[in-house]
């Protein structure tokens, strides 16, 4: 992985609402199923949780996707988190490594989908863990999941056409259990 340059919190943002905020899919997710009353309250609440708008954010572009996304850690999330023995501590990887998570996401659409137009353009937004230095992913995971996926099934991905870049921030050692925090509190609106 390497560094391509600083960025901000409102430009990530942008781009986060670019690839989802129209899509009726997270829409839903946001008002019908985590009761808020758009995407972007949503989406706005999670970023208050890691408080972003107050880290220093650097963009970076992975230089092996195929090996380094999958090493990222999951984000704590309880949809992705539910089930698994090591919260907040389980790779993609690791996840694929489970049979029923191997089934489930060899059956998922959206990831299936993903998988078979992987050939484009797209960006994360992660954080670096201080305590262990691994990147957990805070926005992608369908797209990492895919990635690992096809890593996992032998698929072959012509990476040097296309860049898979990610924003990241660091979090502090003291700072850490903001992790637990965030998949105790959950996402939706309570």
């Amino acid at each position: 992985m390497r560094l391509l340059r600083p960025t901000t919190w409102p430009e990530i943002f942008a781009k986060w609402r670019e690839r989802e905020a129209s899509n009726s899919g997270w829409v839903e997710c946001a008002t019908k199923i985590k009761g808020w009353p758009d995407w972007e309250s949503w989406r706005r609440f999670t970023a208050d949780q890691i408080n972003a708008t107050k880290r220093t954010w650097q963009f970076y572009q992975f230089d092996n996707p195929m090996e380094e996304v999958p090493n990222m850690l999951l984000g704590p999330y309880s949809s992705w988190q539910d089930g698994l023995v090591n919260k907040n501590d389980t790779t993609f990887e690791e996840l694929l490594e489970i049979p029923e998570q191997y089934d489930r996401f060899s059956k998922h659409l959206g990831v299936l989908s993903i998988m078979k137009a992987l050939l484009f353009k797209t960006e994360l937004i992660g954080l670096i863990r201080k305590d262990n230095n691994k990147l957990v992913c805070i926005e992608g995971h369908h797209r990492a999941t895919a990635i690992s996926l096809a890593k996992k099934n032998g698929n072959k991905i012509g990476f040097f056409e296309i860049s898979i870049s990610i924003s990241l921030a660091e979090i502090n050692l003291d700072e850490c259990m903001l992790f637990d925090e965030m998949l105790k509190r959950g996402t939706a609106i309570n």
